[in-house]
């Protein structure tokens, strides 16, 4: 792929007023950025206002995969990049995605994850997920998904589901071309394990993936599952 590769990067947001100016300012200092999408879903605590100068925000319904879709239907870059705002890009995450798709038949894919947080339960839970996401192909939003602009319409976007939007579009996007893992890592707050306990959150996360295999609807499992990450 050409040097020259534009990337939109898109970030959906619901009072995220404690990591938003952070991860914007971030990539704002970058030159291999085209453009910083913010899509809003309502928030409450000025999150709008601190997203900063130099970004394009937008709104829209509640709802990752509502938010995702609105800001990829903005975008003019021809890679979408889907980042969540407590997680960061490493330094050559753009050179990373550029030699993905240097072949043609890649369609899109994810990064490998490590935590904020230091210690051996946190490696391991990295270690877990980039597992999963290597022999699997699922990727979760934490690992900041991406794809190729046609391929990401092509796939149909980030279904309208209330919780595993991510895991659908991966399945999708397999459907388009390749997906691959890329070395990364990009870095993801472990705020959710602080808040409400290593093991406890750990054992909910894997429910909810059982669950969804075993069929129980989206809307069923979201009421499992809290927004409160700080």
């Amino acid at each position: 792929m050409a040097s020259d590769l534009k990337i939109s990067v898109i970030i959906p947001t619901y009072n995220e007023a404690a990591t938003i100016g952070r991860t914007t300012g971030h990539l704002k200092a970058r030159r291999d950025v085209h453009e910083i999408i913010v899509v809003d879903g309502g928030s409450t605590d000025g999150t709008p206002a601190l997203a900063g100068k130099g970004v394009q925000l937008l709104r829209a319904p509640r709802g990752r995969a509502s938010q995702m879709n609105a800001g990829a239907r903005a975008a003019a870059g021809d890679v979408l990049l889907f980042l969540h705002s407590d997680t960061s890009l490493p330094d050559d995450f753009s050179r990373q995605i550029e030699l993905a798709l240097s072949d043609r038949q890649v369609a899109g894919g994810a990064f490998k994850v490590k935590f904020d947080q230091p210690g051996l339960f946190f490696a391991l839970t990295a270690l877990g997920s980039n597992l999963r996401a290597s022999l699997t192909g699922i990727y979760f939003g934490d690992q900041a998904i991406f794809a190729r602009r046609e391929a990401f319409f092509e796939a149909g976007g980030y279904p309208p589901i209330e919780l595993m939007e991510d895991w659908e579009f991966s399945r999708r996007l397999r459907q388009v071309g390749k997906t691959v893992l890329l070395p990364g890592p990009v870095t993801t707050s472990a705020r959710r394990w602080l808040i409400y306990g290593r093991w406890r959150t750990t054992w909910l996360m894997h429910k909810i993936k059982i669950l969804y295999i075993l069929g129980v609807s989206p809307s069923r499992l979201k009421s499992m599952y809290t927004d409160r990450r700080r």
